[in-house]
């Protein structure tokens, strides 16, 4: 069995773009309590920190955009799916614990800031 995890992208206006990955084993109800224990405000945290793909929308607003992914417990499910990412569950949980109270916007808003200067679609 390995997890399947669901997420979302939502922009200051409320549009929204689902996630979902698949990783490697299952979590245990503790494991997810871990992962939410360490994302901002309980919910709020940055997929490509922890080696979660992120999927927006194809094109950049600097006024509503933001590097911000929610997830919750209804987000993890058991599944027979095969992983689509090379994560364990327990990896999983040790990159979430190394970004307890340790996200790092600052440089995402660096990159989307260069990248709109230079008029590039993300």
């Amino acid at each position: 069995m390995n997890t399947k995890i669901c997420y979302l992208y939502r922009d200051a206006d409320n549009y929204k773009v689902h996630n979902e990955c698949v990783i490697q084993g299952e979590l245990s109800k503790e494991q997810i309590q871990s992962i939410l224990d360490c994302c901002d405000m309980g919910e709020y945290f940055i997929p490509r920190q922890v080696g979660m793909p992120e999927r927006r929308f194809n094109e950049y607003d600097t006024e509503v955009d933001h590097c911000w992914f929610e997830i919750s417990e209804d987000g993890f499910e058991r599944t027979n799916q095969p992983a689509n990412i090379p994560l364990t569950a327990r990896q999983l949980v040790e990159n979430f614990a190394l970004r307890k109270d340790n996200w790092d916007d600052t440089e995402w808003m660096a990159s989307e800031t260069k990248n709109s200067d230079l008029g590039m679609e993300m």
